[in-house]
């Protein structure tokens, strides 16, 4: 009859005649499946050759290099475009570049904030890599920090402490975002303190002068409070400027910090005023990148369980330390002081990430039981509908394929702004007023030195407060 011929199925799911196209389906889907996922993130051939030419400290040319591979970066990593274009040209103390390049990592930043939900979901289907990229927030601030930087390069100071406000400002912000358990540990940042202390310095007015004492005591309570837990000590200069600007404050706000620091030298604030002072940066290392972190769990069902979570690794280097030199053109004798670690970029990096870890985990676990619970459904579903003659063989490609798919699809997010240096130290000349060359000495862990870098020439008058910087990468 008509009307039962129209209940049967024209073609069945799995017989003789279609078997092998329909297996050839199922592999074709998974290698364009997995091919689609390979090109979610940047090649391997673009960032093995920025990091080379960010190790042999060719910033210009790297700079080049990734504008000229724009279009490769993709649109899920236009942030890290724009975070690698700013810190070669910062590198390469091109910072008008710099500042364009930071502005628009600022800008994607405050965009991929407000992410779609659409975009966000895909995370917990297929994995981190499928959505843009939006930074860990220690690179957020670090936006900021090196916009300050290179503003205060330019003698642009009002724009400089604009910049460097921020700091505390987004890292108010970023922990609002977190219940109290999952808090970030980096939560006060004394060196942008320190930054906007010297920043106010070079304003030299009364209002100035109390700003700095205010960013200097706020510095000092950051480096005794936060980063001790890094091993960093106070760098010396900030308990010089503190105590230096202390007299300012008053009699009894100078009694107080000289009890705090008792052995401190210090020159008083009207002789530091007819003196120059030279800040020395040095931009030590390269950041930590990320690697995979693997865990594979077997099932009693045969099913293999990928939990994959991204890892910081440092980058090995061997200048662990420099000292700062000026000397007067006319004079053989040469000012110098060491440099001290103020801001350890690789290691906030790497507690930042520990401490999303539970995020990520809880993220990870429950995309990972979903695509094995998917996988199972289908298994299921496919034995139903092959019947008594294929079930078993569609039920078992079925799940052969899903956790082929599952296991290759679960990979950890491992993009990250690798341009950054790991550390920055901090180092102050104070000099008469004159004519002075410039230079630095880089050291190892055994003392030897190993690079002399030139920083030029400079004429200094009296109470003139400059930035000199510099970049090592070996």
């Amino acid at each position: 009859m008509p009307g039962s011929k129209s209940t049967q199925p024209s073609v069945k799911l799995y017989n003789p005649g279609n078997r092998s196209s329909a297996l050839l389906l199922v592999v074709t889907s998974t290698f364009l499946f997995l091919a689609s996922l390979l090109g979610c993130g940047i090649s391997r051939e673009i960032t093995a050759t920025v990091d080379e030419l960010n190790a042999k400290g060719e910033y210009s040319q790297a700079r080049f290099y990734v504008e000229e591979h724009a279009k490769d970066y993709g649109k899920r990593n236009r942030l890290l475009y724009q975070l690698d274009r700013g810190m070669l040209a910062f590198s390469a103390g091109e910072f008008r570049e710099a500042i364009q390049a930071f502005e628009e990592a600022e800008w994607i930043m405050d965009e991929l904030y407000t992410i779609s939900l659409s975009q966000e979901a895909t995370t917990f289907l297929i994995n981190d890599n499928t959505a843009p990229y939006r930074g860990e927030d220690f690179e957020s601030v670090m936006v900021n920090l090196f916009l300050a930087l290179s503003y205060a390069n330019l003698s642009q100071i009002e724009e400089a402490l604009v910049e460097a406000r921020k700091v505390d400002s987004k890292l108010t912000a970023i922990n609002l975002q977190y219940s109290e358990s999952q808090k970030n540990g980096y939560q006060e940042d004394p060196f942008a303190r320190l930054l906007m202390g010297i920043l106010y310095e070079m304003g030299q007015s009364s209002d100035d002068l109390n700003d700095a004492y205010i960013s200097y005591s706020l510095a000092l309570q950051g480096y005794e409070a936060e980063y001790q837990r890094f091993g960093l000590a106070i760098p010396d200069m900030l308990v010089e400027n503190a105590l230096s600007t202390a007299e300012f404050m008053g009699e009894e706000e100078e009694k107080r910090l000289r009890e705090r620091f008792p052995t401190q030298q210090y020159l008083p604030l009207v002789e530091r005023q007819e003196k120059a002072e030279v800040f020395g940066l040095h931009l030590n290392g390269r950041a930590p990148v990320k690697e995979p972190d693997l865990v594979v769990l077997p099932m009693p069902d045969g099913f293999l369980l990928k939990l994959a979570f991204p890892g910081y690794k440092p980058v090995p280097r061997t200048i662990v330390g420099a000292r700062f030199y000026a000397k007067p053109l006319e004079d053989d004798t040469a000012f110098q002081a060491n440099f001290s670690m103020a801001e350890p970029i690789g290691k906030i990096a790497k507690e930042n990430l520990e401490d999303r870890k539970g995020r990520i985990v809880v993220k990870t676990l429950a995309r990972v039981t979903a695509k094995y619970l998917a996988v199972k459904a289908a298994q299921q579903a496919a034995r139903e509908a092959g019947g008594r003659d294929y079930g078993a063989l569609a039920g078992f490609l079925t799940g052969i394929t899903g956790n082929i798919l599952a296991f290759a699809s679960e990979e950890p997010d491992l993009r990250s702004w690798r341009t950054l240096p790991a550390e920055i130290l901090v180092s102050k000349l104070t000099l008469p007023p004159g004519t002075y060359e410039f230079w630095a000495e880089c050291f190892t862990a055994s003392g030897g030195v190993v690079r002399k870098v030139e920083l030029g020439k400079r004429e200094l008058a009296p109470g003139e407060k400059i930035l000199l910087q510099f970049r090592t990468t070996e």
